[in-house]
């Protein structure tokens, strides 16, 4: 199939875990012979001329602003497959309607993402499937190596993602070592590097984050925001470690429903999952 793959950024612009899990599955779609055109807030408008045989749309955030238009073009194409990744709240209620009204697979992360979506929007919502966000089980899983008794918290900081929870534990607990493997607004940063337990790691590479997530005992991640998945608690739990999460993540709602070793199998063959469940729409 030629195929259309529209989202804001690709892995190139940002490694959050959208991005990383829409490159997964680009890969293994070309892989598989397909020939697929991936088209970002900074691609060259004129590619959305072309004759495409599907459309994957993902996070629209940035191009629904900037192009009013995107979501009937998307909208109208009759082989539309819909990837969602978050929780949809820039759209406006028709748009959204019309956006999800022309999927021939609704793909959400976990069933508590689905729910949740139903419980905002209504029963707006049609072929849906759930898989999970790929994780390369070559790279997380767990070494069986000594752990320090630590607590680690990665990721994008922002209010959402729960970071000023993460920073009032801390201070609550003087007693408790602490790691951040972090990024983002500077703010953030300094307030970290000024508490004494805590340890400041900033940005790993993600080929990394593997020994990381093996070197210490328990991950703590309390977002604000519902997450649909969250790729770094699902790393984490193939990595065996301990969780302190609230009741708002994903990935451990799925994990509570399937099991450990189904969760496994399930984020290793997501890739495999997407493809076989999109090349059905065109036969």
């Amino acid at each position: 199939m030629c195929i259309l793959w529209i989202s804001d950024f690709g892995v190139h612009h940002n490694i959050g875990g959208a991005q990383r899990s829409n490159y997964l599955i680009i890969e293994e779609g070309k892989k598989r012979k397909h020939f697929i055109q991936e088209f970002y807030y900074d691609t060259d408008p004129r590619t959305l001329n072309a004759s495409y045989d599907m459309v994957v749309s993902s996070n629209l955030e940035v191009l629904s602003r900037q192009r009013p238009d995107i979501i009937s073009y998307i909208s109208s194409h009759p082989n539309h497959v819909r990837l969602e990744h978050d929780a949809n709240r820039y759209l406006q209620v028709e748009d959204r309607k019309l956006l999800f009204g022309s999927c021939k697979k609704t793909i959400f992360l976990t069933p508590f993402h689905y729910d949740q979506f139903v419980k905002m929007y209504g029963s707006i919502f049609y072929n849906v499937e759930i898989i999970p966000d790929p994780i390369d089980t070559r790279t997380f899983y767990n070494m069986e190596n000594p752990r320090e008794d630590k607590i680690l918290n990665v990721g994008f900081m922002h209010y959402l993602k729960g970071t000023h929870n993460f920073f009032d534990y801390v201070s609550a607990n003087p007693h408790l070592a602490f790691v951040m493997a972090s990024w983002g607004d500077t703010q953030y940063e300094h307030i970290a590097r000024s508490m004494h337990n805590i340890e400041w790691l900033g940005r790993i590479p993600h080929n990394e984050m593997g020994e990381l997530y093996n070197k210490y005992n328990t991950i703590y991640y309390h977002p604000v925001g519902f997450e649909p998945f969250c790729r770094s608690i699902g790393e984490a739990i193939l990595c065996g470690m301990e969780l302190d999460c609230n009741d708002l993540v994903g990935s451990l709602h799925h994990l509570k429903e399937v099991g450990k070793q189904e969760f496994i199998k399930q984020c290793s063959e997501a890739v495999q999952m997407f493809w076989d469940k999109v090349e059905e729409c065109h036969v």
